[in-house]
């Protein structure tokens, strides 16, 4: 907003002009370089999605639950003993493909699903 001195005198070039955009109200057809919007993919990757949150929920509900495995997944990180790491998210319950990163502030763990999409958990500790 403008600061105006005056407020009772407005000079005619103070403010910016108002530009109005007209935008149409319908949903706008595919004229452009891209092939046709087919939603089909796009839904099946939520459908996924939903999958792989629930399996990124047990590997949560794994470490907030139990101290103990809690200590040994970061120890084995720390170590870099990766079949170790491995197996203890497996044993978690974690059933889909997997691939982990772990640095000495945190652990990284990217759940797939073959050629539709993937999450990555980030967990610093």
């Amino acid at each position: 907003m403008y600061y105006n001195p005056y407020p009772y005198f407005i000079h005619p070039y103070q403010y910016p002009p108002q530009q109005l955009a007209i935008r149409p109200l319908a949903m706008p057809t595919n004229n452009g370089p891209f092939p046709p919007i087919d939603t089909h993919k796009f839904k099946a990757s939520a459908t996924r999605i939903k999958t792989m949150i629930r399996q990124a929920q047990l590997l949560t509900d794994k470490i907030d639950s139990s101290q103990q495995f809690a200590h040994d997944l970061m120890n084995a990180a720390q170590l870099s003993n990766k079949t170790q790491v491995e197996q203890l998210i497996s044993s978690a319950g974690i059933t889909m493909k997997f691939e982990t990163n772990y640095t000495p502030d945190g652990f990284q763990i990217r759940l797939i699903d073959s050629g539709c999409c993937g999450i990555t958990l980030n967990m610093n500790w």
